[in-house]
């Protein structure tokens, strides 16, 4: 099972991110020309590259014991 108690800072500052620009996004609301750059660069800035290297240490220690 993941643990995703190393990252929930970061997981709470992306669901943020994700809060405010999915959605928009989603139905077409906003720009994506303009706004997709945006919401990546906030979903970088809130720690999306680090949740993702905690879900590949523990995959691969997961993996590694297997």
């Amino acid at each position: 099972m993941y643990n995703p108690e190393p990252v929930k800072t970061e997981l709470a500052a992306i669901q943020n991110v994700v809060q405010q620009y999915a959605m928009a996004l989603e139905t077409g609301t906003i720009d994506p020309e303009q706004n997709l750059p945006k919401f990546n660069a906030l979903l970088n800035a809130a720690g999306i590259d680090k949740v993702i290297a905690e879900k590949q240490r523990q995959l691969d220690a997961w993996a590694a014991g297997k």
